[in-house]
């Protein structure tokens, strides 16, 4: 089932998720209903909030490189509860956008490499340690459920010029 996007301006992009206690069978179909979701919308993750819900979870894809030169994306993935740690030492600038601020793209700097422990659908735990793109999509879905937003992680000459765009972007999807 798809699932309403909420956008830049409403207050569940802002709270600071709690944590999952029990994967219920409400959380697996939730999960399911994300990553649909995701995938109607050309997303490679979306976290909980982004669809009203202030639960510690997001799903998403991995960008693979082929042995032929091409991107694909990987099978669907959830994560429950993560934890972020280690990260890199080099910063790398890249660019982000994300399905609750539509149309924008920015560059973003981050570590280049995450360590994440997190929880799967079964509630085995697991650990990855990942960088590159596949690091950066992790971050961005992790901070969204601690409230924080890619445009909050941009330098502030670079927010000052895209705030007339937001304050637009607010009054449109938050009336």
């Amino acid at each position: 089932m798809l699932l309403k996007i909420y956008y830049y301006g409403h207050p569940v992009l802002r709270k600071r998720c709690e944590p999952i206690s029990e994967i219920t069978d409400e959380i697996r179909k939730l999960a399911s209903d994300m990553i649909e979701t995701m995938d109607k919308n050309d997303g490679i993750g979306l976290a909980a909030p982004q669809v009203g819900r202030s639960i510690r979870m997001f799903v998403l894809r991995n960008y693979i490189f082929t042995e032929e030169g091409h991107w694909t994306v990987s099978e669907p993935k959830v994560y429950i509860n993560p934890k972020l740690s280690s990260p890199g030492t080099e910063m790398l600038s890249d660019t982000e956008g994300c399905l609750s601020l539509p149309g924008l793209r920015l560059h973003v700097l981050r570590p280049d490499k995450i360590t994440v422990e997190a929880m799967d659908l079964d509630g085995k735990i697991f650990v990855e340690e990942l960088e590159g793109y596949n690091a950066r999509v992790r971050m961005h879905e992790n901070d969204h459920i601690n409230g924080v937003l890619f445009v909050d992680r941009i330098d502030v000459n670079a927010r000052k010029k895209i705030d007339p765009l937001l304050k637009e972007m607010k009054k449109k999807y938050n009336p």
